[in-house]
């Protein structure tokens, strides 16, 4: 059975693996934090996209975020990649 990677479970990833990764406790944090405000700089959120990626199973061809994304923001562009079609 396939799981769902749905908004709300993303964010939820992304809050786990900012954790075990950089020691950032996001619980109770709102998803519309920006990531600067969370500590990360764009190389922290491309650490996390890739452990995102193992996490999924899957490669994300256009990592397009705005210049400081919301967790949402970075949320929504994974749905945007796992909804493409492929090109294989």
């Amino acid at each position: 059975m396939s799981q769902v990677w749905d908004q709300n479970r993303i964010i939820d990833a992304i809050k786990s693996i900012a954790h075990k990764t950089f020691d950032i406790d996001l619980t109770g944090k709102p998803d519309s934090m920006h990531i600067t405000e969370i500590g990360l700089d764009s190389m922290g959120v491309l650490d996390v996209i890739m452990t995102l990626e193992d996490a999924m199973g899957c490669k994300l061809k256009n990592i397009d975020l705005p210049k400081n994304p919301t967790l949402i923001d970075v949320a929504n562009m994974v749905i945007k990649n796992i909804q493409a079609p492929s090109h294989a």
